[in-house]
């Protein structure tokens, strides 16, 4: 397999794939019952925020700061600028 062969999926670690299938088959979950017209799930929900920064973490993504170095949470992410050659990952 060549390097441009190779998924995001075998760059994970164990536990990140781990916690990429509880996470998006939670996000399933929750969609089924949606589409179900059943009550959706607090503790499914509640658990979104994981997979929120899971992904960021994983695709290198950052909320803006705001003048007091506070992250905004309103804000859209943005891709972390990486340190060294000045351009965006």
């Amino acid at each position: 397999m060549t390097i441009k062969e190779m998924s995001i999926i075998d760059k994970l670690n164990e536990h990140q794939q781990e916690r990429l299938l509880t996470e998006i088959n939670n996000l399933k979950d929750i969609v089924n019952d949606i589409h179900d017209t059943c009550p959706i799930d607090y503790h499914k929900v509640i658990n979104l925020g994981g997979l929120e920064y899971f992904l960021a973490d994983l695709f290198n993504l950052e909320l803006p700061e705001c003048e007091h170095r506070h992250q905004q949470r309103w804000r859209n992410y943005r891709i972390k600028k990486s340190s060294g050659n000045g351009k965006n990952v």
